[in-house]
C-alpha cells in the first residue's frame, strides 16, 4: 500500500525542468467569495490556494485550500513535494461529506497519522456524480514537525511552491474513520509548480479563514 510512492525520487533526481507547469487560473468561490490560485496538474486533480496579504515577504504557515477530484477514490497532496518527511492531506468522499486524513510516511507504505499541530478545518465541501471538492483551511500547514526530530517547512516569500499530487480510483478500507483508513497504491502522481503572485494573497484572508468552522471527523 504505497502513497505518492514517486515524488521524492523525482525529486532526488534533480528533474525540476519536467515539472508541470500548469496555468494559473483564477477561481471564486460563489458561496464563500474566497478567490483561489488553482494548478489542474492533472485531468483529475484540481488544487487551489488563498494565502494571507504579507505571505510573499513573510513566511505563511496557513493557508486556505481547494481540493476537487474526479470519480470516488481518494486523491492527495504533499505540501513538500516528495512523499517522505512532508506534511501530507489525503481526502475523498463518503456518505456525502469529503473526509481528510494528515498523514507523515518516512518510507514507501501507507502513511500513519501526523501527530503535529497541524489542524484542518472546512468552509465547504460537495459530491456528486462525477467530482468531489473540499474548501478548508489548514493551519500550520507550511512548517511541520513530526515527533522531535523530523521539522520541515516551504516558503511562500520565495515566490512558488512544489506540490506532490496523486490520484486513485478505488476508495478506501474503512473509509467512515480517517484515522483509521486504508488505501490502495494511487493509480497517477506527480509534481508540478505552483507560482505565487500577487493574486494569490488577499486582504480579505483572515475574514475567509473565519469561515473555516467545520471539523468533519467522520465515523470512528
Amino acid at each position: 500500500m504505497k502513497f505518492f510512492t514517486s515524488l521524492l525520487l523525482a525529486v532526488q533526481a534533480g528533474i525540476h525542468c519536467a515539472l508541470a507547469q500548469d496555468d494559473t487560473v483564477i477561481y471564486t468561490d460563489s458561496a464563500s467569495g474566497i478567490v483561489f490560485n488553482t494548478w489542474a496538474p492533472s485531468p483529475s486533480v484540481t488544487v487551489g490556494l488563498a494565502l494571507p496579504s504579507n505571505a510573499l515577504t513573510t513566511d505563511a504557515t496557513e493557508f486556505i485550500g481547494m481540493i476537487t477530484c474526479q470519480g470516488k477514490g481518494w486523491c492527495g497532496v504533499s505540501m513538500g513535494g516528495g512523499m517522505n518527511e512532508n506534511l501530507l492531506l489525503l481526502v475523498y468522499p463518503q456518505d456525502g461529506a469529503v473526509l481528510t486524513s494528515l498523514r507523515w510516511a518516512e518510507n514507501y507504505q501507507l502513511p500513519g497519522l501526523y501527530t503535529g499541530d497541524a489542524k484542518l478545518t472546512q468552509v465547504s465541501s460537495a459530491v456528486n456524480s462525477t467530482h468531489y471538492s473540499v474548501i478548508f483551511r489548514c493551519q500550520n500547514c507550511f512548517q511541520w514537525q513530526q515527533g522531535t526530530s523530523e521539522v520541515g517547512k516551504v516558503s511562500t516569500s520565495e515566490g512558488y511552491l512544489v506540490l506532490g499530487w496523486c490520484f486513485a480510483t478505488a476508495s478506501p478500507g474503512g473509509a467512515s474513520c480517517p484515522n483509521t483508513l486504508t488505501v490502495q497504491q494511487h493509480a497517477t502522481q506527480g509534481l508540478f509548480a505552483a507560482p505565487l503572485t500577487d493574486a494569490v494573497v488577499h486582504s480579505e484572508y483572515p475574514a475567509w479563514a473565519a469561515k473555516a468552522t467545520s471539523v468533519v471527523t467522520g465515523k470512528c
